[in-house]
Formats: structure tokens, C-alpha cells, sequence
């Protein structure tokens, strides 16, 4: 959608679809099932890869090959559209793992079972990886009648399929064959897990889960072809905002339609979900769906509270630059071909796995940047796991922020080629996206004015990502907190306005067009308490750009992160890497006098 007017902007940005749309994926069976925004604890332990040697980096992508070892692909890899979905067999693969767990329980040596196991775990991949590209290929043209069934099918297919693989390994952690088998197979302590944790044994929950997917694909549906009555005729919402001769008034008047339409419709999708992952957390014992949220999606190693705290602060020392951020964006017409090939440009200057990531994804055309009204708006990366092969899409704007945009997601593949989908860590992930935006500023082929617009505007981007998303993450603790009774679309417009307005991004008299504003971030229905990761990975970034401006050194940190990503958190990650806690007393207050310079010279 064009930004049109620089005060309307204002609203765009924190009503836009979070930072660039982003998601990170790995390897399961939809793009917007529970395990695609974090790793699965079930899933065992991928071979060891070759950590990248921050001190060692080579600018050859041929000699990237020899240094930078990745696993077996267990298929081998062809184009993306060569890749053949073929509904996947779950009641052969269910009653794999129940043969396996069988086995198990019988007592069966080391040896059989792993034997029985690893066809098994390889039609569990191969499941994983057909959900995916039902995903993809469903977000590309929502209008494909066939991947949207066949998407909406591998959704509720995989709770199933968690269920029987978690049996089987409860069956293993209880057996005598244990030790042997982190030994042998899944890793030492990978067990440990199941002591405490069998969410998925429990049919309640997957019963739940299914009801929760059903509502995620009804309201990604929503997004397809959006369309409002103007002035007599059925008109599509997107091409309305995307008409330059559109007066002021009448562009707020399309939000306001737009929103009168399709609020009453998310909200009614989102206090069932609401609903639905209260008793989930219910069920499992938890305290709050927050922590649910927290321990078993994203294995944080820090807690709801804690951002509580985090937030305030934010809004504290930050609210006052909202509008300092919205007026250093910065925009000029491009072409997605141009953005490319500026793109592979930059990969060439880092070097290294960078370039080698650059032309892999080329070589097998690992990305979508089409454009069409039928497209998924945003972008994400996700990952192929039979093939080893990351996937990187980009609904484009045809403005420069499209360079930024492909960056952020192209950082994600970097991570996700080098690491083989190994960086578990949502709040790790997004150091890598993030941060290669900054690193990209002084990389890049550009104009000076280009090159000084975009570092202004990503300095301003990176203010708006702190004070929209703490915003976000405020928004879903209240909301989740209230009483059954109190969950209706107006209550829901209302805590949104609050939060808005407690964290600078408020304006007089487009009250009604902010308050319904929630409906358009998709992380609060497809991926809840999601948000955060944004600013605890903001602030990682925003670092190794404080250290590339100081020393030139921004990318050998980088590199460095990148090695110990795999399998780590994200506190743990900046403690080993010497890097500063985003919880850190007084961080905050840092970060507002660094923005006041980078802004005001």
C-alpha cells in the first residue's frame, strides 16, 4: 500500500503487518502452524553442522562449499517448482511411530529400534516438507483452491502426527535404552524434555489445536482479495489504496469501510482463539497462555513478567521519538527485479556464505517476489527440511523499503542455510534478519542519497519496531487477561486504541481508524506472544550496527552470533557472544540517547 501522505504515515506504521511481515519458519508443515515459529522440542537432534569461523570468513562462495559443511539433503535438491507435493500418508506414518514406541516397550535392543525409527523419522520429514510447500504455494495464490484445501488439511493432520511421534518418545525416555539412545541418536539431555512435558499425549489438547488451526486458515483466508462497496461498486481494497490520485479524505474513508467490513469478522475469529488457548494452557497446567506461549513455542529463558517491565520501559524513554521515526522514512519507486539484483550485489560484498546462500537460492529459485492481489500480504522465510533448503517470499510494495524488506528475509536464509534450520531460537533468528539490514546500509550498491535515506529510515524503522511491537506485546497480555464476557470487538478495538496511545502513536480524530487497527497483525492470530522476539532481537541488531559504526567490526559480530546461534537462547546467545541483555538496567535509557544522536546529529 502507498504511503501517500507523511502524516498518515504515522497510522501505516502502526497498523502495518509487524516490522516487514516477517516470519521464520522452520521446517514443519504449514507456514502458519504453531511449529513453524519455533523449533520443535520433539524433533530430534539435526546432525552436527560446521560452525562459520567469524575469523576465517572467505569471499569465495565456491570456496564457502569447502569450509561451511551442511547436512544430507534426503532429497536432493531440484527448483521450487520442480518440488512435488504429494499428499502425505498420516495414518502409515502414525502407525510407524506406534510400531516404534511398540518396540520400545517391549524391550527391544538399541539397535532394532533405530532401525524401526529412522523410515519412520524420514516419512515424518517428508510429511513436514509437503505441508510446507502446500503453505507456500497456498500464500502465493490464495485463490488455489487445491493448496488451500491441501494446506488446511497438512494444519489439522499435524497434532495428530505430534501426538504419535511424543508417545513415542515418552515411550523412549521411560525406557531402559535412554542413555543409549541420546548416545547413539538424539543428543545428550534431548529426554529431558519429556520428564516435564507431554503436551501433544494429551487428546484434549490436540483436539483444541486442531480447532485453533481451523481458525487460523479462516482468517488467513480473509486476506485474499479484500473488497469494500465504493461509490456504487465492489472494489477492491488494495487497489483503492494503492491509487496516488485518491484525495486524503477518501483514503481514510476506504480504512474506515475496510475496517466497518472485516473487524466484526476477525474479532469473531479471535476471541475463539482467545478462548481456545486459555483452555489449552488450562489443560497443560499452566498459569496463563503467556506462559504456555513462552515455555513450549519459544523456549524463552526469560518470562512474560519480565516484559512487562521491558514495555513500560519502552514506552518510557522511546514514545516521545514516534513521530521523529515516522518522519525519517524514506521512499522512492523500485522495480522487485532492480531490488534483486541489488541484493545479490550485497550478498557478493559480505562474501562468503552470504554469496554461497545467494546463489543457492537463485540456482533453485528458492524465492517468490510476484506481485498480485491473490498474494499473501508480507513476507516470511521458511524451510524445506527434505531438501535442506531454505524459501524466501516478499509480497513487494515497488517502493525501496522492497531492498530492506528482501534483506531482512534474505538475513533469514543466510541463518537458515549455514545452520541448516538449526537456530531454534525465534529471538536468535531475528538478530540475523534484522541486523543484516543494518550491516547492508554501508554494503549496498546505492546513491548516497539513497544510502543516507535508508540509514535514516532504518534508524527510524528501528524505534517504530521497539514502541509498535512493545505495543503489540502489551496489547495481547491485557487482552488475554480479560473475563470471557468482556471479549467483544469493541472491548478489543478499545485496549488496542489504549496501547496505541500509551506508547506514543496515537493521533487526535483517527481514533476510529487505530482502534480496529489490530486486525491486521497477523502474529496475533497465527502466531500469539510472538511479537517480543521483535524487540529483544531489535536490540541485538542494534548492537552489531553500534559496533560496525565504532569499529567496522559489525559483521565479524555478526558472523560470530551466527556460529553459536544453533540450538541456543537468546540471553545465553549475547552473554557467550559479549554482547549486552536487552533486560539490562538502564538499557533502555542507552538506546533513547543513541537514537537522539543517530537522529538529530
Amino acid at each position: 500500500m502507498k504511503r501517500k501522505i507523511s502524516v498518515l504515515l504515522a497510522i501505516l506504521i502502526a497498523l502495518s503487518v509487524l516490522l516487514q511481515g516477517c516470519n521464520t519458519p522452520p521446517s514443519e508443515p504449514s507456514l502458519f502452524s504453531w511449529e513453524d515459529f519455533a523449533h520443535d522440542p520433539t524433533e530430534p537432534a539435526a546432525p552436527t553442522t560446521q560452525p562459520v569461523d567469524p575469523t576465517e570468513p572467505t569471499d569465495d562462495p565456491a570456496a564457502s562449499a569447502a569450509w561451511m559443511e551442511r547436512n544430507e539433503p534426503l532429497l536432493a535438491p531440484v527448483s521450487f517448482s520442480e518440488m512435488e507435493y504429494v499428499r502425505p500418508d498420516v495414518d502409515a506414518l502414525c502407525t510407524g511411530f506406534a510400531g516404534v514406541q511398540a518396540l520400545v516397550e517391549g524391550g527391544a535392543a538399541v539397535q532394532e529400534v533405530l532401525g524401526a525409527f529412522h523410515p519412520v523419522y524420514e516419512d515424518y520429514i517428508r510429511f513436514n516438507t509437503m505441508g510446507t510447500i502446500a503453505s507456500i504455494r497456498n500464500t502465493i495464490d490464495l485463490n488455489d483452491t487445491f493448496y488451500d484445501e491441501e494446506n488446511r488439511w497438512c494444519e489439522a493432520q499435524s497434532p495428530v502426527v505430534e501426538q504419535a511421534m511424543e508417545k513415542c518418545y515418552i515411550a523412549m525416555s521411560d525406557s531402559a535404552i535412554r542413555n543409549a539412545l541420546e548416545m547413539l541418536e538424539f543428543g545428550e539431555g534431548f529426554f529431558l524434555y519429556y520428564d516435564e512435558n507431554e503436551v501433544y499425549s494429551n487428546d484434549r489438547v490436540v483436539e483444541l489445536m486442531q480447532q485453533e488451526s481451523d481458525l487460523q486458515t479462516q482468517y488467513q483466508s480473509l486476506q485474499s482479495d479484500m473488497t469494500i462497496e465504493w461509490k456504487g461498486e465492489e472494489r477492491l481494497v488494495e487497489e483503492l489504496l494503492d491509487d496516488d490520485t485518491l484525495p486524503y479524505r477518501d483514503y481514510l474513508q476506504v480504512y474506515r469501510l475496510y475496517y466497518e467490513k472485516y473487524n466484526p469478522i476477525a474479532a469473531d475469529i479471535f476471541i475463539k482463539l482467545i478462548g481456545i488457548r486459555k483452555q489449552i494452557a488450562e489443560e497443560l497446567d499452566y498459569a496463563s497462555y503467556a506462559d504456555f506461549a513462552y515455555s513450549f513455542y519459544f523456549d524463552r529463558d526469560y518470562t512474560p513478567e519480565q516484559v512487562k517491565q521491558y514495555t513500560a520501559d519502552i514506552a518510557k524513554e522511546l514514545s516521545a521519538y514516534y513521530y521523529d521515526a515516522v518522519y525519517s522514512s524514506y521512499d522512492k519507486p523500485i522495480t522487485m527485479g532492480k531490488v534483486m539484483t541489488l541484493l545479490k550485489q550485497t550478498a557478493a560484498s559480505f562474501g562468503g556464505e552470504f554469496a554461497a546462500a545467494y546463489d543457492y537460492m537463485e540456482q533453485y529459485d528458492l524465492f517468490d517476489i510476484t506481485k498480485s492481489t491473490s498474494k499473501m500480504p508480507g513476507s516470511y522465510m521458511t524451510y524445506l527440511a527434505a531438501y535442506e533448503s531454505p524459501f524466501m517470499y516478499v509480497s513487494p510494495t515497488d517502493d525501496i523499503d522492497d531492498f530492506m524488506t528482501a534483506t531482512h528475509e534474505f538475513g533469514h536464509f543466510v541463518d537458515g542455510y549455514v545452520n541448516c534450520n538449526g537456530t531454534s531460537s525465534i529471538d536468535c533468528a531475528e538478530i540475523f534478519s534484522q541486523g543484516l539490514e543494518f550491516l547492508s546500509l554501508s554494503r549496498a550498491n546505492l546513491s548516497e542519497t539513497d544510502r543516507v535515506g535508508l540509514a535514516n529510515s532504518k534508524i527510524g524503522d528501528a524505534i517504530s519496531t521497539f514502541l509498535s511491537q512493545a505495543c503489540y506485546a502489551e496489547f495481547e497480555l491485557r487482552v488475554y487477561a480479560l473475563p470471557e464476557e468482556e471479549l467483544t470487538a469493541e472491548k478489543l478495538n478499545e485496549v488496542f486504541l489504549e496501547c496505541n496511545e500509551e506508547f506514543g502513536m496515537g493521533m487526535y480524530g483517527l481514533e476510529d481508524v487505530i482502534a480496529p487497527g489490530w486486525i491486521d497483525i497477523h502474529h496475533f492470530f497465527i502466531a500469539p506472544f510472538y511479537v517480543i522476539s521483535y524487540c529483544i532481537s531489535n536490540d541485538a541488531s542494534l548492537q552489531i550496527y553500534q559496533v560496525e559504526l565504532e569499529s567496522g567490526a559489525g559483521l565479524e559480530t555478526y558472523r560470530k552470533l551466527m556460529s553459536l546461534s544453533s540450538g541456543n537462547s537468546i540471553l545465553a546467545l549475547l552473554e557467550e557472544a559479549g554482547l549486552e541483555s536487552p533486560f539490562k538496567s538502564g538499557r533502555m535509557a542507552e538506546l533513547a540517547d543513541f537514537f537522539d544522536k543517530q537522529l538529530n546529529g
